[in-house]
C-alpha cells in the first residue's frame, strides 16, 4: 500500500494503517489532532458568543451599537465562508475528487456574501439556516465515513451553539 492509501484508509477509519515509520499516525498523534481541533472550535466560538452577550446587555441603545451588528455579521461570513474552505480543501485531495463537493463547497461563502445585504435583524435568521446547513452536512459526510467520525460530533455541537447565537441576535434586533 503507498502512503498515500495508507493515509486515506487511516482517515476512513481513524486506525493507523503501517508499521512503517512514519507511514500511519499513532494514537496519541490522532487524539492530539482532535483536541487541537476541539480547542480550536470553542475558541472560534468567543466572537459569536461576546458579540451576541454584548448585543444582548448593551441593546440597540449602546453607542456602538452599529458596529456591534456589523462584527457580528462580519465574522459570521468569514466563518461560513472558512467552512466552505473545509470542502473545497476535502475535494481537492486525490482520493476525493468530486466536483459536486467542490461546486457545492462554495456555496457557504456566496451565502454569507449575500447575507451581508440582508439587514437586521433578518441576517440573523439567514445566519442560522446557513450555520445548521454546513454543520449538518459535515455531521452526515462524518456519518457515511467522508471525514473523520470525531468531525461530525465537533461541528454539530459547534453549529448548534452559533446557531443559537444567531437566534438570540435576532431576537434582540427584532
Amino acid at each position: 500500500m503507498s502512503r498515500a492509501q495508507d493515509e486515506t484508509a487511516e482517515f476512513r477509519s481513524g486506525q493507523p494503517q503501517s508499521a512503517e515509520i512514519g507511514g500511519g499516525r499513532s494514537s496519541s498523534t490522532r487524539r492530539d489532532h482532535k483536541r487541537t481541533a476541539w480547542a480550536l472550535a470553542l475558541f472560534g466560538l468567543v466572537p459569536f458568543v461576546a458579540t451576541t452577550g454584548l448585543l444582548v446587555y448593551a441593546g440597540s441603545a449602546f453607542i456602538a451599537y452599529q458596529q456591534l451588528v456589523l462584527a457580528h455579521v462580519g465574522y459570521s461570513t468569514t466563518i461560513l465562508a472558512f467552512l466552505g474552505g473545509i470542502r473545497w480543501g476535502y475535494s481537492l485531495s486525490p482520493d476525493h475528487q468530486s466536483i459536486g463537493t467542490l461546486i457545492a463547497s462554495v456555496v457557504p461563502s456566496l451565502f454569507g456574501w449575500a447575507l451581508v445585504f440582508v439587514p437586521p435583524p433578518y441576517v440573523f435568521a439567514g445566519f442560522a439556516l446557513g450555520f445548521l446547513a454546513a454543520g449538518l452536512w459535515d455531521w452526515w459526510a462524518a456519518r457515511s465515513g467522508r471525514l473523520p467520525a470525531w468531525f461530525g460530533p465537533l461541528r454539530l455541537t459547534i453549529s448548534l451553539v452559533v446557531a443559537a447565537c444567531q437566534v438570540i441576535a435576532f431576537a434582540v434586533t427584532f
